[in-house]
């Protein structure tokens, strides 16, 4: 069974995911080149299609955002970003699909590994350094959703510190099989309603099928 981190107790996966070099520079300048884009033209891209047949899912992506696998962690299978080129549009705004394996064989339902992943979310932040962020999750939305195929899957919509500045982050999460699926939309709140409808067709196109490796 599957998922999208590195795990520690007690901490959902996404405030354990080390971003790369590249977006972290990107997240740094943000301040600066927030609005190199204008407002509206983020919905206007045109879109590509991605496949993982060994991990069962494919999608719809911008043509110019980039695509790039991460090493998953311990809790994780597959974990892979998408974002808009620094280059190019240079704000915070990533897209992950992370496959987890689930513990339950076949078993498990949606609303058990959606409400193992809420529960993360709302498990108080641990103090590890003085310079840690430990602000709690704030989740403003949280209810039924759907994919590609009208696929039954749960949505939750929550803010949190990440690298010291407040988060806009939507996960949707589905199962199929052996594995679950989180895909995680996280941009600074002042551009999350901009990139949103981009961020809504990737989860409309999601689609999850039988791995590869299981047919």
């Amino acid at each position: 069974m599957f998922l999208f981190l590195v795990y520690v107790p007690a901490l959902h996966p996404l405030s354990l995911l080390k971003l790369p070099e590249a977006a972290m520079a990107q997240q740094q300048s943000g301040q600066e080149t927030r609005q190199k884009l204008p407002l509206g033209e983020a919905s206007g891209s045109n879109f590509i299609n991605y496949t993982n047949p060994k991990y069962g899912f494919s999608l719809l992506y911008p043509s110019n955002w980039v695509n790039e696998e991460i090493p998953p962690g311990a809790n994780l299978t597959f974990l892979m970003s998408f974002n808009p080129p620094a280059s190019e549009i240079g704000e915070f705004v990533f897209v992950y699909v992370a496959v987890k394996n689930l513990t339950n064989n076949n078993n498990t339902s949606l609303k058990q590994f959606a409400d193992q992943e809420i529960s993360l979310l709302k498990r108080p932040p641990a103090v590890t350094s003085p310079t840690e962020d430990t602000s709690a999750k704030t989740i403003l939305e949280s209810g039924p959703a759907s994919i590609a195929g009208n696929t039954s899957a749960h949505k939750v919509v929550y803010t949190e510190k990440i690298s010291g500045s407040l988060s806009k982050i939507m996960e949707v999460y589905t199962v199929k099989g052996n594995k679950g699926y989180i895909l995680t939309y996280l941009a600074y709140p002042d551009i999350y309603d901009k990139y949103l409808p981009i961020a809504q067709k990737i989860v409309d196109s999601l689609n999850v099928t039988v791995p590869s490796n299981q047919q």
